[in-house]
């Protein structure tokens, strides 16, 4: 058996989908301790594998000093980094980490050596485009050394996870593990199976696309997100505004489209429950990135349109008048989705033996 420590943040997302399979692990190989407490780490814990997870997101700044006091201890350390995008603002930490692992990776992992504002790919676009600026900009670190990328793993996303949100819920199992650890947050995950079939089949298509965005604090990141309220505003189709969860959960599962723009990464919690609710996922173009599973192939799974929103609402308008295409391509995301789920364990079973060899 290999035991492994685990040093995460204790959040949302790590207790409701990055910590996911760890938590549901069937495979009895690889026996896990949980903790959020590095000094613990440090002086009481005798593994000698560590996972970090989710660590240096708040506050948003690497400890090179505790990195190194980890690497000197354990025999193996695997770092996920765990953003929402492809961009890594973390990169300092690749050096002290023997495998890297990211929920979405640039296909050109060369991006890894430019300094992209903002963070991410969209974000650098949107400032060299128009100019876009952030009140607290820093540089972030870049890579170009090509044995540090390859340490570089693809992961999952939050598409593995509970399911569908509620907030109150949620936010206390998050209270439940800052008191008690993390394990006990498993009792409160919804244990509703994903059926495709029964998605599609509940979905009564009452709403022709769901748009409800919100703006993020940050401008270069939110700017897409200005772009495309702009390109929509005053548009019948396009249902908008911001409204309580639950009611969004019961809008998301009666729309036809669902319009799921980035975030603070390319990846949404909205891209999968469009896919569980089974509507046709409306979003900007991903063809940057790698990702698991992998919902994201256009014209098969996804409708991609163009960053500056220009295609957004004839892309909406075709797909309303060609109801058994845009059907299919919702099927079809909601079988590829379906499948990726049902190999979870075979998956993190692979992670897991990579780390500990």
């Amino acid at each position: 058996m290999f035991n492994i420590t685990v040093l995460t943040f204790v959040d949302r997302i790590s207790c409701f989908y990055s910590l996911s399979p760890f938590l549901f692990n069937r495979d009895k190989r690889f026996s896990f301790t949980y903790t959020s407490d590095a000094a613990w780490c440090l002086e009481n814990d005798r593994n000698s594998i560590l996972v970090m997870m989710r660590q240096f997101i708040k506050p948003d700044a690497v400890d090179i000093g505790l990195l190194e006091r980890l690497r000197a201890k354990y025999d193996r350390i695997a770092f996920f980094h765990d953003d929402a995008g492809g961009g890594i603002p973390r990169l300092e930490a690749l050096p002290h980490a023997d495998l890297f692992y990211s929920k979405a990776l640039f296909r050109d992992r060369a991006l890894y050596g430019r300094k992209l504002y903002g963070k991410e790919l969209y974000s650098d676009y949107y400032h060299e485009k128009y100019g876009v600026t952030d009140p607290d900009y820093r540089p972030r670190a870049v890579e170009t050394d090509p044995a540090q990328l390859a340490k570089l793993r693809l992961s999952w996303n939050i598409g593995i996870g509970d399911y569908p949100r509620d907030q109150l819920r949620q936010r206390a199992g998050v209270a439940l593990s800052r008191m008690f650890g993390v394990p006990p947050v498993k009792l409160l995950y919804r244990k509703n199976r994903f059926d495709p079939e029964r998605a599609l089949k509940n979905n009564k298509s009452l709403y022709p696309v769901h748009a409800r965005v919100g703006l993020i604090s940050r401008p270069s990141i939110s700017y897409q997100r200005k772009l495309i309220l702009d390109r929509i505003e005053g548009n019948p189709l396009f249902l908008t505004g911001r409204v309580p969860q639950a009611r969004f959960n019961r809008e998301v599962a009666n729309s036809r489209i669902i319009l799921s723009p980035f975030g603070w990464g390319e990846l949404c919690l909205r891209d999968f429950e469009t896919v569980r609710s089974g509507a046709l996922l409306l979003k900007p173009d991903m063809g940057h990135i790698e990702t698991w599973p992998d919902i994201f192939v256009p014209g098969e799974t996804y409708v991609p349109f163009d960053w500056d929103a220009e295609e957004l609402a004839a892309k909406a308008d075709y797909y309303l008048a060609h109801e058994n295409e845009r059907r299919g391509i919702a099927e079809n995301a909601a079988q590829v989705y379906a499948g990726a789920s049902g190999t979870v364990q075979e998956r993190f079973s692979s992670i897991m033996e990579e780390i500990c060899r």
